[in-house]
């Protein structure tokens, strides 16, 4: 899972609040995190379905474009 280009030019990102645990099943479309952009609040969703396996920034690290947040890794029964 990767930061899209949320269309805000130049303002500042911030990771603000993981919604699911590490380990956690998700399914596609899930809200995983809020970030927060200036002043705006904005809902990043699962990608794909699996297990959120690896959280790769934390609460209130700096975050840009296109940068890897997480990694949701597909469940063996859904292939």
């Amino acid at each position: 899972m990767r930061l899209p280009d949320l269309g805000l030019g130049e303002t500042p990102i911030v990771a603000s609040l993981w919604l699911v645990e590490r380990g956690s099943e998700v399914t596609e479309g899930d809200r995983l995190l809020e970030v927060l952009a200036g002043e705006v609040t904005v809902d990043l969703s699962a990608p794909a379905s699996g297990i959120l396996s690896q959280r790769l920034v934390e609460d209130d690290d700096p975050i840009v474009t296109d940068q890897p947040l997480a990694i949701i890794q597909m469940r063996r029964d859904a292939e």
